[in-house]
C-alpha cells in the first residue's frame, strides 16, 4: 500500500515545520519548502527520517511566480525517484509573509507580493 504523501510549503521552521514533522509522524511521507533556510529544512527532513519516516525539501519562492516551472520539474523528479510516484496527495500551504504598512499606504508591488505568496489552492491530489 502506498503511502500518502504531504507537501507542506514553508516547512523548514515555525508551524510548517511542527506540521511537518506531526505528519511523519502519523505515517506520512512529507515533502517541505524552504526559501532560504537550507541548514533547517535539511535538520527537519532529518528528524523525519530519524523517526522512521520519507521527506525531502526543495527550495521554493513562493512570491516569484516564475519558479513554479522549474520547481514543479524538480518535484516530478523527487516524486518519481525519491517516492516511486507522479503525485502528492496533500497540500499544506504554510509559506507566507506579512507587512506592517497601512493599507492606504500599501504599493502596488507589495500589494502584489503579498497575493501571489498567499494564492496557492489545490484541493485533492496533485498529479505533477
Amino acid at each position: 500500500m502506498k503511502k500518502k504523501i504531504a507537501l507542506v510549503s514553508g516547512g523548514s521552521r515555525g508551524l510548517g515545520k511542527n506540521m511537518a514533522i506531526k505528519l511523519a509522524l502519523k505515517g506520512l511521507d512529507v515533502i517541505i519548502t524552504y526559501q532560504s533556510k537550507k541548514e533547517e529544512a535539511s535538520l527537519v527532513v532529518e528528524e523525519i527520517k530519524k523517526a522512521g519516516g520519507k521527506a525531502t525539501a526543495l527550495q521554493l519562492n513562493i512570491g516569484d511566480v516564475r519558479s513554479f516551472g522549474p520547481f514543479f520539474e524538480q518535484i516530478a523528479e523527487v516524486l518519481k525517484v525519491t517516492f516511486n510516484t507522479n503525485c502528492f496527495d496533500y497540500l499544506i500551504n504554510n509559506a507566507g509573509i506579512g507587512m506592517n504598512v497601512p493599507f492606504a499606504d500599501t504599493t502596488e508591488e507589495q500589494f502584489d507580493q503579498m497575493m501571489n505568496v498567499q494564492r496557492i489552492e489545490v484541493s485533492g491530489g496533485m498529479n505533477i
